[in-house]
């Protein structure tokens, strides 16, 4: 046992630890406290000193097979797991939803996965996917909307022609769609509950407009309107070969899913895939939108139009981004979090889209203190153009953050099918995320 002073300083490794207020603290023979001991040789050393080999990274494409009526196929085997996924990508989603019906594309994925399919009614499919310890679920996206279905692969056989069955034949059981509209009401009712989405909706009503196709919301008053009838409509104006995407990915033999694939959905017929056409983004002001709330956090949130999909700003802008607004090393964090203490959150986001996209910068901070972080956010945003370029330091370090993160986007087969059709559904040349 040792007298130590009130305030007492040992290493450990790399580890420095301070014993702050202690009158006794018990050592080992080599003295060090009780309870802590060396780091490993392998931990001591000086991370910057570790040779980091450049990356090297091969896109992985799956096959696609387009059929004869129009339904693209993508295959990607993977056997690290017996576990199948086959998702159907449509290109519907709440872009497309008649403006008094605000809701019906919600409605009509979840109840194509819950609302019965084929001879199937919703409890005899719920007991069926139950059986095979499967999961079947359907959302919609702002362009598009999709129902994903994973099991075994073992049951790949029977699973097949179910999944064939929810796309196209959903039965949408009445009181499967019931329930459905209480627990959409229910998340509507719910939604001023959480800050943070009631700052991203009100600045997605500030860039696009409130009308918007691309910040409108269901509302209780919508929701309540669309009847079972309305869902069915939809359905029919939304899917048809032209317009879906299947993706078949995990543990599987390609050589005997294709010919089920064509015979299950081969067959089908439907019109042409009509285009959509988007009005531009109103004319913006710089203006302040004050959304009250009671909250110990207020969210400040500025935000304009990014850029244009298949834009050639998008690299510029994606560098940019991440100079500004990249967690650890951009301006937001470094500054208003770091050398001004005035937030634990400090970011931007930039992203694509059909009439401009978004970019946004965010700042989480105390009510107190939001005129200095908010002085501080539009200083650091106006110096790129003004007084602050970005380095040629940032720019190397912001490209290598990117580079270094763009191959998580593909470390599932399933994340790489799903990315393909996306950006085939956009339009984007094939050899996009090669060049990437």
């Amino acid at each position: 046992m040792k007298p130590t002073s009130p305030l007492k300083t040992f290493r450990v490794g790399a580890l420095l630890v301070f014993a702050v207020g202690c009158t006794t603290v018990k050592t080992t023979q080599s003295g060090l406290p009780i309870g802590y001991f060396p780091l490993p040789s392998a931990l001591s050393g000086d991370p910057k000193e570790i040779p980091i080999p450049a990356l090297k990274f091969d896109v992985v494409k799956p096959q696609r097979v387009d059929l004869k009526n129009g339904i693209k196929v993508y295959y990607l085997v993977d056997h690290a797991a017996p576990l199948v996924t086959v998702r159907t990508l449509v290109a519907a989603g709440t872009v497309d939803e008649p403006a008094d019906k605000l809701g019906v594309a919600d409605l009509m994925f979840e109840l194509m996965g819950s609302g019965g399919a084929g001879d199937s009614s919703a409890d005899a499919l719920d007991d069926f996917m139950e059986y095979h310890a499967a999961d079947v679920q359907g959302d919609a996206a702002e362009e598009y909307g999709s129902i994903d279905l994973r099991f075994r692969s073992q049951d790949l056989d029977s699973m097949l022609p179910k999944w064939a069955d929810i796309v196209r034949r959903p039965r949408f059981d009445k009181d499967r769609f019931e329930i459905a509209i209480d627990r959409e009401l229910e998340t509507v009712r719910r939604r001023t509950d959480h800050p943070d989405g009631l700052a991203a909706r009100a600045l997605r009503k500030a860039v696009y407009g409130p009308d918007s196709r691309l910040a409108r919301e269901a509302t209780a008053q919508s929701l309540r309107s669309v009847t079972l009838s309305d869902v069915k409509t939809f359905y029919r104006g939304s899917l048809y070969p032209k317009a879906i995407s299947l993706l078949v990915t995990g543990d599987f033999d390609q050589e005997k899913v294709r010919p089920a694939i064509e015979k299950l959905f081969g067959d089908w017929t439907g019109p042409e895939l009509a285009p959509r056409s988007y009005p531009s983004a109103p004319h913006r002001k710089r203006r302040v939108i004050l959304v009250p709330k009671e909250v110990a956090q207020a969210k400040i949130r500025i935000g304009t139009l990014g850029f244009e999909r298949l834009s050639p700003l998008e690299y510029p802008y994606r560098i940019l981004n991440n100079a500004l607004g990249s967690f650890g090393v951009g301006r937001f964090y470094k500054q208003i979090r770091d050398i001004e203490g005035l937030a634990y959150a400090a970011y931007s986001v930039v992203s694509p889209g059909p009439s401009g996209g978004l970019f946004y910068a965010g700042v989480d901070t105390d009510p107190k203190t939001v005129q200095k972080a908010l002085t501080s956010a539009l200083k650091i945003l106006d110096g790129p153009a003004k007084t602050q370029p970005v380095t040629e330091q940032e720019i190397s370090v912001a490209t290598d953050m990117y580079l270094n993160s763009f191959a998580f986007r593909f470390d599932s087969a399933d994340k790489v099918a799903h990315e393909k059709a996306v950006f085939d559904l956009f339009h984007y040349p094939e050899d996009y995320l090669d060049a990437f």
